[in-house]
């Protein structure tokens, strides 16, 4: 019989009930298709008042680790909870509001066969995402940094597998603060460590229900200036 390994899937939320109910059995599915894995699914909730504890605990509490913080907000930061509670021995993100489709993630296990990061992207051949407008200016901005020097197509996925013991190697609380932009921190501080990094295709889907918490100006403002510090640091 062959050992199986953990995977830690990581989702943090803040009103997401509808959308995390359904992921959850997606995430479940996908990894049962690849070979040798088991999964723990870290939900991370900022006390959302929509009310996606209680919803996630009825429905998957027996399945799930479910943490919820009080007096607390913010991606990046639920996300270092949630890794700080894993077991597996690899770590996955996501987000849980339907973006990224867990059936990428027998091929995102499969990439660790000979890498210890593996990034969801967009702009590889197969990869895409809907809406032209936001596609566009992820494209030109993923660009632009991989010209400064980014390691990968899409330092902005936030859709990826890591190897804890490497992720542990790069410090959690030194990427993970903030929003998004801890993803630019994690390739390039992958890079920096000689981490060896892999993409393979993803497509994102779109939000099913609630609102989006992104604001594309204010994200592109921040993520480049996240991008230009880190260049700073690296060449001071």
């Amino acid at each position: 019989m062959k050992q199986q390994k953990l995977v830690s899937v990581i989702l943090p939320s803040y009103n997401e009930r509808e959308n995390i109910l359904r992921l959850i059995p997606g995430i479940i599915r996908a990894v049962r298709q690849a070979d040798k894995w088991n999964v723990e699914i870290i939900i991370v909730d900022d006390d959302s008042p929509d009310g996606t504890a209680a919803a996630v605990r009825k429905e998957y509490g027996s399945i799930v680790r479910l943490i919820v913080r009080k007096n607390m907000r913010g991606l990046a930061s639920a996300i270092a909870t949630g890794i700080r509670k894993a077991q597996g021995s690899v770590i996955i993100g996501m987000d849980a509001d339907g973006n990224h489709d867990p059936s990428h993630i027998p091929a995102l296990l499969k990439g660790l066969a000979s890498a210890d990061l593996v990034v969801g992207s967009r702009f590889v051949r197969g990869g895409g995402m809907r809406g032209v407008v936001r596609y566009v200016v992820s494209w030109l901005f993923n660009r632009w940094a991989h010209r400064l020097g980014f390691p990968v197509s899409d330092s902005t996925s936030g859709f990826y597998a890591i190897k804890t013991v490497a992720l542990r190697q790069l410090g959690i609380g030194g990427i993970y603060h903030g929003y998004g932009e801890y993803h630019l921190r994690l390739v390039w501080c992958a890079k920096q460590y000689g981490i060896r990094i892999a993409e393979i295709p993803v497509i994102y889907g779109t939000r099913t229900y609630g609102q989006s918490k992104s604001r594309l100006p204010i994200m592109l403002i921040t993520y480049t200036r996240t991008a230009l510090q880190l260049l700073h640091q690296a060449t001071a």
